[in-house]
């Protein structure tokens, strides 16, 4: 088993650079990377080396270069700097990852046939085995391939897919309706990993999907987050952090590569993206998991808990390399505390119930957690009151010691939480 890979600070003269263990989100090829900017107003730049020693080298470099502002921005023929003068007049920064990515699969698109049982072929390698639930898979996937068949996937409308998906689900059970939509996303979402479809919307994304009941969701207490804290492994304090008191998803923090497959091959969260002065997160379109850039608030609370992590501000690089559940270890913090498993999506549970006890503005918390006011109803929100709320955002931890700045969660009056 290969050698954990640290991250390590380049300096020169007053200043230093953190260079950061990455992996390509496509290919998977490890890389090294840092972040540079030339003062606190531009913005962040990105350098991705295939070595340890290269990137260490051209950190180095790069500190030279900053400092006396020899940097060379381009090696462009005036060509190729007119095509992209002329695509920055018609498209925003927010449409290049979409171009770039559309243009590359229209090369790579491939028939429907062969690239079904590429993925099938995939599923089962990743398996070791082949179980149940790629037999499933199969009994979705080869029939929908072979009726377009001769057709490249880029090729396959949202219509006709609809069309196709209305009949082989019609009389089928609502859960079991999902189910075949769950296997067409989860093939579209693969084409788009492997470069062979665009990364917006896919067919299958648009296909619908039928509400099947739901229970009470389930939120922390806080003695069980605070036991949470105590067991959990320090590399993923962040996580715990960023998901009880920002709301973010596990996928925004740090993206699942462990038998599966981040969709659009989105990043997560990175520590320059946290504002410190302005006590915002700013989160942009591929991290979130909606392709839509959100700001999030920092209340007191993240910022004395952001600490504990050892998130501070000047920091850059991944706020988490991996994700908990590559590990188990979500799987090995439910034992510990639930002692009946983890509960799904508790700690965003947690933050939309307890954030809206305080500020009752379902709509204002939707939009801090990147979804919509009727899915924070249904899947989200739990009702607590005020006091339960501010309990919650009033919770420290034991480690540090904390002054905190004038609250963002509106919690005058406050009662004694948990220390």
């Amino acid at each position: 088993m290969s050698a954990k890979r640290k991250s390590f600070k380049v300096g020169r003269g007053n200043s230093f650079l953190t260079v950061y263990p990455w992996t390509h989100p496509r290919t998977g090829a490890d890389r090294w990377r840092y972040a540079w900017r030339e003062n606190e107003n531009s913005s962040w730049r990105y350098v991705t080396c295939r070595s340890k020693k290269e990137a260490e080298q051209s950190a180095w470099d790069k500190l030279g270069e900053i400092d006396s502002g020899d940097i060379q921005w381009s090696t462009l023929s005036r060509e190729a700097q007119r095509f992209l003068e002329e695509v920055h007049r018609l498209t925003e920064p927010s449409d290049w990852p979409a171009v770039l990515t559309f243009l590359e699969s229209r090369k790579r698109s491939s028939e429907i046939v062969s690239s079904v049982q590429r993925f099938m072929n995939w599923k089962v390698e990743s398996a070791g085995e082949e179980t149940r639930s790629l037999a499933n898979l199969r009994r979705v996937l080869e029939p929908m391939a072979r009726n377009f068949a001769g057709s490249s996937i880029i090729d396959i409308s949202p219509a006709e897919l609809k069309t196709w998906w209305d009949g082989r689900v019609a009389g089928l059970a609502k859960k079991t309706r999902n189910d075949v939509r769950g296997a067409l996303v989860s093939f579209w979402n693969w084409a788009v990993l492997e470069g062979i479809h665009p990364k917006e919307s896919t067919p299958a994304d648009r296909l619908p999907r039928v509400e099947v009941g739901h229970g009470e969701r389930r939120v922390l207490t806080p003695r069980e987050f605070m036991q949470l804290a105590e067991a959990i492994v320090e590399e993923w304090r962040p996580w715990l952090v960023l998901g009880a008191f920002c709301g973010l998803r596990p996928e925004e923090i740090a993206p699942t590569r462990r038998k599966g497959f981040s969709k659009s091959g989105k990043r997560g969260l990175l520590r320059e993206e946290i504002d410190f002065r302005f006590k915002v997160i700013h989160l942009p379109a591929e991290v979130s998991k909606v392709a839509t850039p959100r700001k999030v608030p920092l209340c007191d609370a993240a910022l004395a808990w952001l600490e504990w992590a050892g998130v501070e501000e000047g920091q850059t690089g991944p706020v988490c390399m991996r994700n908990p559940s590559e590990e188990e270890e979500t799987k090995r913090l439910g034992k510990v505390v639930f002692k009946t498993g983890w509960p799904q999506d508790v700690l965003r549970h947690s933050y939309g119930s307890f954030r809206n006890s305080l500020i009752r503005n379902l709509p204002q918390v939707a939009e801090e957690m990147g979804t919509s006011e009727t899915m924070l109803r249904r899947h989200y929100h739990n009702p607590r009151t005020k006091e339960e709320g501010e309990a919650w955002f009033e919770m420290r931890p034991k480690v540090i010691r904390y002054d905190p700045m004038e609250s963002t969660l509106d919690s005058e009056n406050k009662k004694s939480g948990v220390r």
